[in-house]
């Protein structure tokens, strides 16, 4: 079984974070199943001067990433403008790669990991190969349902022409249903998590490693810093915090956030200055993912503040780890924090994550407990669940052409 996959998001060797869950669920894959992986990066004029895309041309064309064939053909987009010439250029930079790729490399079916620009450059491609057809919905943004735009219109178009939907949350199974997408051909597959990374370690030890006192009450937030993230939340939340855990001190880890999604650095940096908590909020930067599972084992509490998500991969590593959470009831969330042991669901609003830190800091948790409770989430049953869909598919393939008489004429 060969698969071709297209995402726009995937690590390269120079950012070898960004959309790490999709290659995690792909390594899984591909002890299944042959993968080979497009991953077109954006090109415009005068790129080099913005500091997001200084790097960019420094990536490679093409690559082996973690053992898995990666290509990186260039695609015209100017960020925040003309979406639908993005879609236009995504089409162009994949198409005469994966048509030659076809001749030497036969694939067996097109999965998609991305909505948009990455939808319509799969839809094209298999109504020209011939082939089936999948995608994989992350996240209620991925969906651009509340935008007035051409950018919807396609994705809904491109959801409901799809063979079949991956969604990581039965809400957002009922979201695809909600644009048409006839509901069989939705499965809800959740995230899993790297057990042979993410698991208890002894917090002392993990603190000694990172530096951090042991007497401090660490408080760790994970992920891009745009304003989705809700990190405002977490330090509007700290003088109170503080009143209760005198020594607390919040960690945030991630790059500055994404022009698609806003970059709240600047704005994170003024509060954090307003509210006299320079020497209590410490901007990390960006950490190698082998090096999270010491920050989540020396955390106290690890806070997921986020206005939106799907399946959050960061909550699935701290509790693999046995950090106990404080998260916002978006997603998967209340599925994931289903034992009151693990952690606390919140409501999505800055008051709900104060009352959940005010909580957690007077709680204890059974960190070993909870470490192992998540040993049987793992990337390996997700991608049981995925090469389910593959294998229907291509027997589904192979039934229709042995019953049309006019196949292979």
């Amino acid at each position: 079984m060969r698969i071709l996959v297209l995402s726009s998001l995937f690590p390269n060797c120079l950012y070898p974070n960004r959309g790490i869950f999709v290659l995690n669920r792909l390594k899984a894959v591909s002890r299944r199943a042959e993968v080979k992986v497009i991953n077109p990066v954006p090109w415009f004029p005068f790129q080099s001067r913005l500091n997001r895309y200084r790097d960019y041309d420094r990536i490679p064309k093409c690559e082996v990433f973690d053992g898995i064939e990666v290509f990186h053909p260039r695609f015209f987009s100017i960020p925040l403008l003309l979406k639908a010439v993005a879609a236009i250029g995504f089409c162009a930079a994949v198409l005469p790669i994966a048509v030659r790729l076809r001749k030497s490399w036969p694939y067996d079916l097109i999965d998609v990991h991305w909505t948009f620009p990455d939808l319509p450059a799969g839809r094209l491609l298999a109504r020209l190969l011939g082939l089936k057809q999948m995608v994989s919905v992350r996240g209620a943004a991925a969906l651009h349902a509340k935008e007035w735009s051409l950018r919807r219109l396609i994705v809904g178009h491109g959801l409901r022409r799809s063979d079949h939907v991956v969604t990581l949350s039965d809400g957002l199974k009922e979201a695809c249903v909600a644009l048409g997408v006839p509901a069989e051909r939705v499965t809800t597959i959740g995230n899993g998590v790297d057990t042979s990374r993410f698991h208890y370690r002894d917090q002392e030890a993990c603190r000694r490693r990172l530096g951090l006192a042991p007497e401090k009450t660490v408080l760790l937030g994970i992920g891009y810093l745009s304003p989705n993230k809700g990190f405002d939340r977490i330090i509007h939340s700290l003088p109170d915090v503080l009143q209760l855990a005198p020594a607390a001190e919040l960690y945030l880890i991630g790059p500055n956030g994404a022009f698609t999604k806003g970059d709240a650095t600047g704005s994170l940096e003024r509060l954090v200055a307003s509210l006299g908590l320079a020497d209590r909020v410490h901007f990390v930067g960006e950490v190698p993912n082998e090096e999270l599972v010491y920050w989540y084992n020396a955390a106290d509490c690890f806070c997921l503040s986020s206005r939106g998500e799907g399946c959050p991969n960061v909550l699935l590593e701290a509790l693999a780890c046995g950090c106990p959470a404080v998260a916002t009831d978006v997603g998967l969330v209340s599925q994931m924090l289903a034992d009151p042991t693990m952690g606390i669901v919140v409501s999505n609003s800055t008051e709900g994550v104060r009352s959940g830190l005010l909580s957690a800091v007077t709680r204890s948790f059974d960190r070993k407990k909870t470490s192992l409770q998540l040993q049987q989430c793992t990337w390996d049953s997700c991608a049981r669940g995925v090469v389910g869909i593959y294998e229907t598919f291509l027997n589904r393939s192979h039934e229709e052409r042995s019953l049309d008489p006019t196949a292979g004429l």
